[in-house]
C-alpha cells in the first residue's frame, strides 16, 4: 500500500482518533447519556404537572426561597406555584438517578467507593433540584411574559432551558469529582 493510502487509512481509524481525543468522546457520551436520560425527566415533568393539578396541590413550605419565588413567579392559568416546584423537583432526581447508573460505568467508567460517589451524587443532586426549582420557574414565568409562544410549549420549553443551564456545573462535578478513576487502564 502506498504512503499516501496508508496515511489516509491511519486517519479513518477511529480507535486512535478516540485515543487522542479521550476527553472530547468523554464529553459526547456523557452529553448522549444526559439527552437520554433528559426524556426521563421531561416526560416526569410533565407527569407530575398533570398529576399535581388534578390533586389540586398548592402548599409549599413558607421558606424565604418559596415566598422570593411567589413574588417573582408568573404562572399559566390553572397552575400553583407549588405544582410547578414539585413537578421541576421529582423530574430533576427522575433524571439524574436515570443519568447516575449509566454514567458511572458506560461513560466514565469509575472505579472509585461507590458509596462515595453516591454521597457525593446525591449533593450534587440536592444542590440542582433546588437550583433547577429556582431556575425553572424564573425560565418558565419569562417565557409566559414573553406572550407568543403556545402555552403547551411553555413547561417543555422552560424544562429544557432549565437542564441546559445545569450543565454547566453537573459535567464538570460528574466527571472530576463523582465518577473518578482510581486506576488507569493501559
Amino acid at each position: 500500500m502506498s504512503n499516501e493510502k496508508q496515511s489516509f487509512v491511519a486517519r479513518l481509524d477511529g480507535i486512535a482518533f478516540a485515543r487522542e481525543h479521550a476527553e472530547f468522546w468523554t464529553f459526547l457520551k456523557f452529553t448522549a447519556v444526559s439527552v437520554f436520560s433528559a426524556a426521563f425527566e421531561l416526560a416526569a415533568q410533565l407527569a407530575a404537572l398533570a398529576a399535581f393539578k388534578a390533586a389540586g396541590i398548592s402548599r409549599l413550605p413558607d421558606i424565604f426561597f418559596f415566598r422570593f419565588l411567589a413574588e417573582h413567579t408568573e404562572l399559566r392559568e390553572g397552575y400553583t406555584l407549588a405544582m410547578v416546584v414539585y413537578a421541576f423537583m421529582a423530574s430533576t432526581a427522575v433524571g439524574y438517578t436515570v443519568g447516575f447508573f449509566i454514567n458511572r460505568k458506560s461513560t466514565f467508567h469509575a472505579d472509585s467507593n461507590i458509596a462515595l460517589s453516591t454521597f457525593l451524587y446525591v449533593l450534587l443532586v440536592v444542590f440542582t433540584i433546588f437550583a433547577n426549582s429556582f431556575v425553572g420557574p424564573a425560565i418558565e414565568g419569562f417565557l409566559l411574559r414573553l406572550g407568543f409562544l403556545p402555552e403547551g410549549l411553555i413547561p417543555v420549553l422552560s424544562k429544557v432551558l432549565s437542564m441546559l443551564a445545569t450543565a454547566v456545573w453537573v459535567y464538570p462535578a460528574n466527571r472530576f469529582i463523582i465518577h473518578r478513576k482510581k486506576k488507569e487502564n493501559t
